[in-house]
Parts: structure tokens; sequence; C-alpha cells
């Protein structure tokens, strides 16, 4: 049986569960490239061959839930950078806009006076 689990947006890695030593072997690596993926450093202070396999899946699994809020955020901000981009585009051709002729900015001076 195998899984695929996220790692990064649009990556997926393998996780064989079909030997015990294969799977340790594959969640240490998910763990290590995920961690990078999220943070930019590997957990070289983690030794990841002391831990159980219980352990390892948990992680895994923390990890790739961190993955999917993270996309989830990062999408949000792209989507709040459109919007303000949009905005930004708007009031901008709002002011590019030409005057009606029939404008005239000192009709009113006497009012003021």
């Amino acid at each position: 049986m195998n899984t695929e689990m996220t790692f990064a947006p649009g990556w997926t890695q393998r996780i064989d569960r079909t030997d015990i030593d294969a799977e340790r072997a594959d969640l240490a690596c998910y763990i290590s490239d995920t961690f990078k993926a999220l943070n930019g450093i590997r957990p070289r202070w983690w030794d990841l061959r002391e831990w159980s396999l219980e352990d390892l899946r948990r992680e895994a699994d923390d990890l790739e839930v961190e993955v999917h809020e993270t996309i989830k955020w990062e999408k949000q901000q792209a989507h709040n950078k459109m919007l303000d981009a949009n905005k930004h585009a708007l009031a901008t051709r709002r002011a590019k806009k030409p005057l009606p002729r029939t404008f005239k900015p000192f009709s009113t001076l006497e009012e003021l006076l």
C-alpha cells in the first residue's frame, strides 16, 4: 500500500507502507524535504533513525497539515495582492479620465469670497 503526501505546492512524495524499513526511509526523507520546504533548512539536529515509526508518521502528518495551511495562506496572499493591484488600476484609470468641457473650476469663486 502506497500513500502520497504533499511536501510543497504541486509536489507529492510516495510513502511505501508495505515494508517497515522502506516506510521509515520514505518518512525520514519526506520529513527532511518538507521541513526544508517550510523553513529553508534541513532538521539535521533530529536523529530520525532513533524515532519510532509512530513518531515519524505523526511528524509527517503534522508537516503535511502545515504544508496545506501554507498553500492556503499563499493563495490568499496572492488573491489579496491581485485585489490591491486591481484597485490601484481602477483608481489610476479614474484619475486619467478627461474633465468634461463644462468644467468651470472658478465658477463658485464668488460664493467662496
